[in-house]
């Protein structure tokens, strides 16, 4: 597969979008709550009474189920076919593939619920890239790629190599986007990563201030922030281009980078083949210095999309942003 980024095409500017922030409350609960609860509980013996060999096969199993987002599943195969050129079957196979580490990752966080129960084998590359924004005194905004297999296994390998991070979170990261499972269910995932955390900042939409000063603080005091890749939350976007695709990404990583002087570092988490993972810290994106700070982290989130190209052709089983993904 040839990408943009290889085919001779100049790659279109990243376009800047404003979105009206969304003033209605979360519902207290919708039907998806019970299926994720029942999910969770029926996954809970596997978790624990499985070997983790054994998890991979369960899950692709379950991800051929009637249970399974059937419009999901047929949209993600739309994409990856249109995207990667592959027949009809294959696209499928791959959006199946998608759908079992997504199920994985549950059986990941509810063996971690005990401490030190999961115990994944992790390399990290690229720490020299954190040793040096750290050196230079500014901190670091690391843009985590939304792989399948990011939230627990990023955070842990930081924190095993002496660099816990912050992370920018939202309410609704987990499972739901409702009060109660908000309350009730988001707290099997967060539970894991908190343990690898040095803290954890919620973006509260209604009032965006608050997270914005604690993550301006830590980037002050010379720590690491995370924040994953994606277009959940804040006001400022980009739409820029993807393999061929159009994708929006927020804004607010490569905008607390300029305004700190951190390091802006990407940073994706794929399993690799044998099982074990691989957290890679790539070299930092250059911000345009003296340019409007609207185009300095557009033309930011260009180059950041650009370096997820050859991490999804390789893994376009593990990315978890074909469901935003669009045509050109």
């Amino acid at each position: 597969m040839t990408s943009a980024a290889d085919d001779g095409v100049p790659r279109p500017a990243a376009r800047y979008l404003r979105r009206r922030r969304d003033p209605a409350p979360r519902p207290l609960s919708n039907r998806d709550d019970l299926v994720i609860g029942a999910s969770l509980a029926g996954l809970l013996p596997a978790a624990w009474l499985l070997p983790e060999a054994c998890w991979p096969r369960l899950c692709r199993l379950l991800a051929r189920t009637p249970v399974v987002d059937r419009r999901a599943l047929a949209r993600n195969t739309e994409a990856i076919r249109h995207c990667l050129g592959i027949d009809p079957t294959r696209a499928r196979a791959i959006a199946v593939e998608l759908q079992a580490a997504v199920y994985e990752l549950r059986l990941q966080n509810l063996r971690a619920l005990v401490p030190g129960a999961w115990r994944p084998q992790i390399t990290l590359t690229g720490a020299e890239h954190l040793d040096a924004a750290l050196a230079a005194g500014r901190g670091a905004v690391l843009w985590v790629g939304h792989f399948a297999f990011n939230s627990n296994v990023t955070k842990m390998a930081l924190a095993a190599c002496g660099k816990p991070v912050t992370h920018m979170s939202r309410p609704e990261h987990g499972f739901s986007k409702t009060r109660l499972g908000v309350a009730l269910l988001n707290p099997v995932r967060c539970a894991a990563e908190d343990r690898y955390l040095d803290s954890r900042v919620v973006f509260d939409r209604h009032n965006p201030a608050a997270a914005m000063r604690r993550m301006l603080l830590v980037l002050d005091e010379n720590r690491l922030l995370s924040i994953t890749a994606g277009a959940w939350e804040g006001n400022d976007l980009a739409e820029a281009a993807l393999l061929g695709g159009r994708i929006r990404i927020a804004l607010g990583a490569p905008r607390l980078a300029a305004r700190t002087g951190a390091a802006l570092l990407p940073v994706f988490t794929i399993r690799r083949p044998d099982g074990g993972f691989r957290v890679a810290v790539e070299p930092p994106i250059a911000l345009r210095p003296g340019t409007d700070r609207r185009d300095t982290a557009c033309a930011a989130a260009a180059e950041y999309l650009k370096r997820h190209e050859p991490w999804i052709a390789a893994h376009p089983d593990q990315w978890r942003g074909w469901k935003e993904w669009r045509p050109a």
